[in-house]
């Protein structure tokens, strides 16, 4: 019978993945995962594998924490332009609330890993599919209740929105303000409909 584990096995992977998330797979050594996670490299081996195997189940948990809190409300019966633009909004201020920029974990492991790493360019494409599904479905809601036009493509117009938040989080990762990040989203925003407004809301301090 297998020993329970002496820690607690998801806390440490969060630890694991904030770590990966601040300073990339490369830069990212095995005694800084260590020493984040509180266990010892034993451990780390025993329950996780070893770094490339850990890195993987940081991205499972980032892409579960990422689509519950975003993806998730896009799902909802009714969700509408509104409610993809709402979200837009909510992922600015998740990509600014760093002092130091971060951007995405998916955007920057597409970047870093994804053109030579067969694992981990999969595990990109199911999180874009993921993105780019959830985008669909609300289209299709606005599209069904005339908020875009009836001749619209909402896989081509999911495809642009995939593209568009991906932008967002280099360009915040760069440092440009929420002033700038919003206005790309309201331009987006437009380009679906401008004739139905969407409100902004305030910044949370």
């Amino acid at each position: 019978m297998a020993r329970p584990k002496a820690f607690d096995t998801s806390a440490a992977l969060l630890q694991a993945m904030e770590l990966f998330w601040e300073q990339g797979y490369a830069a990212t050594s095995v005694d800084q995962l260590v020493a984040a996670m509180g266990i010892s490299r034993q451990s780390l081996y025993d329950t996780y594998g070893d770094k490339h195997a850990l890195f993987l189940a940081a991205l499972d948990a980032y892409c579960a924490m990422l689509e519950d809190a975003m993806l998730a409300p896009l799902k909802q019966p009714g969700a509408g332009l509104q409610a993809l633009h709402d979200t837009a909004v909510g992922v600015v201020d998740f990509l600014i609330r760093y002092p130091k920029r971060r951007a995405c974990l998916m955007a920057n492991t597409t970047l870093e890993l994804a053109p030579h790493d067969a694992a981990v360019a999969a595990k990109v494409r199911r999180h874009l599919a993921n993105m780019e599904a959830a985008f669909r479905l609300v289209l299709d809601h606005a599209r069904a209740r005339g908020e875009i036009a009836a001749g619209a493509d909402p896989d081509a117009l999911a495809r642009y929105l995939v593209g568009m938040i991906h932008g967002v989080m280099v360009l915040a990762k760069s440092g440009a303000d929420r002033d700038t990040l919003l206005g790309i989203v309201a331009t987006a925003a437009g380009m679906l409909q401008p004739a139905i407004p969407v409100s902004v809301p305030a910044v949370q301090t």
